[in-house]
């Protein structure tokens, strides 16, 4: 600790008298005043300089659709605003709206209420309802699931526009209404096409068609107690409370300390008194976090006591049980490889094993008996290759939509007695083993008595390699994700299994990205013009977002994404199944979101 506390400092100010030396020049004839790109690389390297986010010009790239897209979206978030604050925004839908036509909207059937303890959707319609006006359709929506007066959140959001000829285009819009009435959450959400008649400088609602789907919720809301539960924590209120934006400005990204937030979360009973912990991974130069929870309901901060404050830079964790002795080991990917730690049962961890990993740097990591030898095995998840002379700190996925030049992940062999052996090639799995990987997940998807292994990779194709334990001949594992149809080439974050439509038969969701722009960009006739059409849809794929696939049973799957809603997660990087509402039924909950500039919205 007390050689990084020394050495962070030092660094920093070689590194601002280099820069002050190297600004001043050998004399005053010699200085040339910084351009604008020198100017933008040192307010980017010196903490504690603030630099302005560029200024978004539509029309910079030359896309009339980005043009176009300004000017919708201009209006529909000022009547968002208005919608929200109940200010005349009947009045501002109409001034949108001049010489408007019809809309036409297919509204579910919503009952007033709903059982206590339950979330519920509905998504049957009876005949499309015709409208005369913009602002009669809306009130009439929204007052469907009786959020009239009651929302809190409204939004628009263009995935697509099409020119239908020199006068009119049509906007395809994600719509949703949320909020709280007579005791219960509601939402609605749905696809408006909307078509508008353009002139130069304007745009003007002509048309609107809209299918919705409607969800009311009485199991409450969740409540944030980070505050309450790590208050008396001080490593904790000093370091997480500030925040991002606190940190971006403030810490020097030459010391190794990556603030881009690629660092995991773990939780387990590490003590054996029946209470979730909280172990945090944390960037080269910060120790990991332990935290401990006590009987009053709060945290301890057990890191070093533990001997788990490793200052390396660490990505994912896992607490596992790898001794079959009834407690928490842990397995804990660092910049080198792996650290295996023996707990004594009471929280206290010791090294077993350093197995080193060379090439690449561990991202996840997840275990399950795959051999049936009655203890744990793991597998690593090896995202990208390790910086060095012909390398990059950052993803450089060759190619860009189907990438191949990423790191290999690793599957490792409990032999007992703390011995862990690399057996990735001899088991089968080095098969398209050199994709982006950052989550993978167990389970016995055919239900023949062993567990599969299913990967997400960014930049391109995932992996589902299927364990035929006891083959005669021929590997373990065989990647059979293209020939049963979960190949999903896209920019895979993490995935989830469960049995959504209860038919016993394991269903894989995946969590990709979502971007309204990629939509809009991909589906034109420019993009990307000199590739053949499949290297279109796959760039076109990768702005689509989440993946549902359901289980056929006879080891093929089909995409669902669409038809059963789940496909926008925004920008997704992990999703889980899980009964939220106790009713039998598994729900999907998505984590999401990244560094935004001052409009969050543009995710």
């Amino acid at each position: 600790m007390l050689l990084h506390e020394k050495l962070i400092p030092a660094f920093t100010l070689i590194l601002a008298t280099l820069l002050f030396s190297c600004n001043k020049g050998g004399n005053s004839g010699d200085v040339k005043p910084a351009t604008k790109v020198e100017n933008q690389i040192r307010e980017s390297t010196v903490s504690g300089v603030k630099q302005e986010p560029p200024v978004y010009d539509p029309k910079a790239g030359g896309w009339a659709v980005e043009e176009w897209n300004e000017k919708i979206t201009s209006s529909l978030k000022k009547l968002s605003t208005k919608i929200i604050n109940d200010e005349n925004w009947d009045v501002f839908a109409e001034s949108i709206s001049d010489n408007f036509e019809s809309a036409f909207f297919s509204i579910p059937i919503v009952p007033e209420l709903i059982a206590d303890g339950k979330v519920e959707v509905f998504s049957k319609y009876g005949d499309p309802i015709e409208y005369s006006s913009f602002s009669s359709s809306l009130k009439n929506l929204i007052s469907s699931v009786a959020l009239l007066g009651n929302l809190e959140r409204a939004s628009f959001k263009v995935v697509d526009i099409k020119e239908l000829d020199k006068k009119k285009i049509q906007s395809e819009v994600i719509v949703h209404f949320g909020g709280k009435s007579k005791g219960t959450y509601r939402e609605l959400k749905g696809l408006m096409k909307m078509i508008w008649s353009i002139k130069e400088d304007s745009t003007n609602l002509v048309s609107v068609q809209g299918t919705f789907t409607a969800s009311l919720s009485t199991t409450g809301k969740f409540v944030d107690v980070t505050e309450s539960a790590f208050g008396n924590v001080v490593d904790f209120k000093d370091q997480f409370y500030r925040g991002q934006d606190y940190w971006t400005s403030r810490v020097e990204m030459l010391t190794g300390i990556d603030v881009g937030g690629w660092q995991g979360v773990s939780i387990a009973d590490v003590n054996g008194d029946n209470l979730d912990d909280i172990y945090i991974a944390q960037p080269g130069g910060l120790p990991n976090r332990l935290y401990v929870r006590n009987s009053e309901g709060g945290f301890e901060d057990w890191s070093k006591s533990s001997f788990v404050n490793f200052l390396d830079s660490s990505h994912g964790n896992l607490f596992v049980d790898l001794d079959n002795d009834g407690d928490q080991d842990l397995v804990s990917g660092v910049q080198e490889g792996l650290l295996i730690m023996e707990n004594n049962g009471a929280g206290v961890f010791s090294k077993r094993v350093a197995q080193l990993l060379p090439s690449a740097v561990p991202y996840s990591i997840t275990a399950a008996d795959y051999d049936k030898d009655g203890d744990l095995d793991f597998h690593v998840c090896c995202y990208n290759r390790k910086a060095g002379a012909q390398h990059h700190l950052f993803a450089r996925p060759v190619p860009y939509h189907d990438a191949n030049n990423g790191g290999r992940n690793a599957l490792f062999r409990n032999d007992g007695n703390w011995q862990f052996k690399n057996v990735t090639v001899l088991e089968g799995m080095e098969q398209n083993n050199q994709r982006f990987s950052y989550a993978a997940s167990w389970e016995d998807y055919d239900n023949d008595g062993d567990m599969d292994l299913y990967i997400a990779n960014d930049f391109g194709r995932n992996n589902l390699y299927r364990n035929d334990h006891g083959a005669v001949e021929g590997s373990r594992f065989k990647d059979v994700s293209e020939e049963f149809g979960v190949v999903d080439i896209g920019p895979g974050m993490s995935v989830t299994w469960g049995d959504y439509d209860n038919n016993g038969l394991p269903d894989l969701y995946v969590s990709n990205m979502f971007s309204s722009a990629g939509n809009r960009i991909t589906s034109q006739e420019r993009f990307h013009n000199s590739a053949d059409q499949n290297t279109r849809n796959y760039y076109k794929r990768h702005a689509r977002g989440n993946s549902l696939f359901t289980n056929l049973g006879n080891g093929f799957f089909e995409d669902h994404s669409i038809s059963r809603g789940v496909n926008v997660g925004r920008w997704a990087w992990a999703s889980r199944f899980e009964d939220m509402d106790g009713d039998g039924y598994q729900d999907i909950y998505v984590a999401n979101g990244f560094i935004t500039q001052s409009d969050s919205g543009d995710l």
